[in-house]
């Protein structure tokens, strides 16, 4: 009894902190990190790979609740506990055994971040799409607990024989995440966007990590599918290779952060459908550390780039003040490379998985085979999106707040550290199956990771030995040639003459022409005038196209006709009859 106790102790002390930080705002912000730190440590288990996501949440809240104290103080007594109070949610579905505290735990999250949307913009639009979009996920999500309890006679997490409750449930989750189809309505950006940096931190490291976790759960208990696999690795693709090219393209930070999540979602998704497709069990071990090491990646990663964004105290690029920080440069330089899968960082080392993965996958041969060196190779593409993405928050964010905080200075180097040291000692979270050496080069047992799917290694890497040559080659680099000279050179605007400075959309014009058919640019004299979204358009299409479906229904059937009445009762009756039949 009392163990039980100790262990729902961060729980009781989340709920008790977002009662008191509508008072003490520090104070509720203090015991979720205590709340945190404890969660960690009762729930963590070394190569229980399942409970890496306990521990990615818990660095995720620790990061943000520290950026809080200082940056939450001017707005005003709502945010802190509507920020725990979504922290909380996310950790009862983190606790939950079955369906039904997964969905309450679900909507303990998602209630208060659409309350953090709506009293920030003080506009109905950005939290009633946020909101919509939530609720669909928690309609499905409900509907695969409910067909589990079907199938296997009870809502608790149990080995599911059949793939519908896994393929319903990571619809549900996907909406969540933002990814296709409904990127399509760029729900998720737009939450983002219209967020405190510090909630739209954990909207991105953690609340969509949930819908990761979820799935990943289920396809633990769930059996192979070829088909389902495909489904999600195509997915996950589109979502990559979209998302990663509006992410390059957008002006406003946080905006440009959903996107990016929504192509790290997309990566993290079609890691998930190679596990479920892969039927070789050392090749679905390696993807599912994988997804574990990409997730934690993601999510610190991307919670350093909120707050980065949040340390500017500015949405658009063109708003920032020109005041310059070291530390700050040297942190963010860190979480950006992460993000852009480069080494010596976590993010680095989650990418050369991901495509070692699914490199893999295509000596599997048959349909998967194909399917994997094409995912893997447009995942590569996605990934250099990425890259100049990333850059371009570095190069036109380099700058910060005339009311900028030290303290929070600390916390952006503080985030690119733990990437850098995770990448380091990466070797002792791995399963010590893909962990070796090569003692007769120096490098020695336990440093060096494989790749593999049968006692062969497909490829190697080691960390330590990684970051050791970038640290020399970086140290000797600054010693011959010292700070590099500055070096001004004119500008150039996708071939586009005009009179503005170089700038961030000036930066992403060269995308915007080439890819002009898809963003529907639109220049006139050398002058740009428009530039509108396809998704936007695509959606305005089929809002059109269902208004005509149901005003034509409504004059067909619904129009007072006792026969017509008769008809459609008929119809319904005889449609329930076959579904009855069916299910029984």
């Amino acid at each position: 009894m009392i163990f039980n106790v100790l262990y729902y102790l961060p729980l009781i002390l989340i709920f008790i902190a977002a009662i008191i930080s509508y008072k003490f705002n520090k104070i509720g912000y203090i015991l979720t990190i205590i709340s945190s730190i404890i969660f960690f440590i009762f729930t963590f288990k070394i190569y229980d790979y399942i409970t890496y996501f306990y521990l990615i949440a818990a660095i995720v809240w620790i990061i943000t609740s520290l950026f809080s104290i200082t940056y939450s103080k001017n707005y005003g007594r709502w945010l802190s506990p509507m920020f725990i109070l979504t922290v909380a949610g996310m950790m009862v579905i983190l606790y939950s055994t079955n369906f039904l505290i997964f969905i309450t735990g679900w909507e303990i999250m998602s209630i208060p971040a659409y309350l953090t949307v709506a009293i920030n913009k003080r506009n109905d639009t950005e939290a009633y799409v946020f909101m919509f979009f939530s609720e669909i996920s928690t309609i499905l999500i409900i509907t695969s607990g409910v067909l589990s309890f079907y199938y296997t006679g009870t809502f608790s997490f149990v080995k599911i024989n059949n793939d519908i409750v896994l393929l319903i449930f990571a619809i549900g989750a996907m909406s969540k995440m933002g990814l296709t189809p409904f990127m399509i309505s760029e729900w998720l950006p737009i939450a983002h966007g219209s967020a405190p940096a510090n909630s739209s931190a954990i909207f991105s490291a953690t609340m969509t990590l949930m819908g990761v976790y979820g799935i990943t759960k289920l396809a633990l208990l769930s059996d192979v599918s070829l088909y389902i696999g495909i489904l999600f690795i195509i997915i996950g693709i589109i979502s990559v290779l979209f998302g990663a090219l509006y992410a390059y393209i957008s002006e406003n930070m946080k905006s440009l952060g959903g996107f990016s999540t929504i192509e790290n979602n997309g990566t993290i998704l079609s890691a998930i459908g190679l596990f479920v497709a892969v039927n070789n069990t050392i090749l679905r071990t390696f993807i599912l550390i994988t997804i574990v090491i990409y997730a934690m990646a993601h999510s610190i990663a991307k919670t350093g780039l909120f707050i980065s964004i949040g340390y500017t105290r500015s949405e658009y690029f063109s708003e920032i003040d020109n005041v310059k920080n070291n530390e700050n440069s040297l942190g963010k330089f860190l979480i950006l490379s992460s993000l852009s899968g480069l080494f010596p960082s976590l993010g680095g080392l989650a990418t050369w998985m991901v495509i070692e993965s699914f490199f893999m996958a295509a000596f599997l041969h048959g349909a998967l085979g194909v399917t994997a060196i094409i995912a893997g190779s447009l995942i590569a593409m996605g990934e250099g999106f990425a890259t100049a993405a990333m850059l371009k928050i570095f190069y036109f964010t380099n700058n910060g707040s005339k009311k900028h905080i030290k303290y929070e200075n600390h916390i952006i180097l503080l985030n690119g550290i733990i990437l850098v040291l995770l990448f380091i000692i990466s070797p002792l979270i791995i399963g010590k199956y893909y962990i070796s050496g090569i003692p007769s080069v120096f490098v020695f047992n336990g440093f060096m990771i494989e790749s593999k799917f049968s006692n062969a290694d497909f490829g190697l890497i080691s960390p330590f030995y990684i970051f050791i040559l970038i640290l020399i080659f970086t140290v000797v680099a600054y010693i011959i040639f010292r700070k590099p000279k500055i070096r001004v050179s004119g500008r150039w605007n996708g071939g586009v003459e005009n009179n503005e400075y170089y700038n961030s959309f000036i930066y992403s014009n060269n995308i915007r022409l080439i890819l002009k058919n898809i963003l529907r640019t639109k220049y006139e004299n050398n002058q740009l005038i428009q530039t509108v979204d396809l998704f936007w358009l695509v959606m305005i299409d089929i809002a059109e196209a269902y208004r005509k479906l149901a005003k034509y229904t409504a004059y067909k059937i619904m129009n007072s006709s006792i026969s017509m009445y008769i008809i459609y009762m008929i119809l319904a009756f005889i449609l329930i009859i076959i579904t009855v039949s069916i299910i029984y």
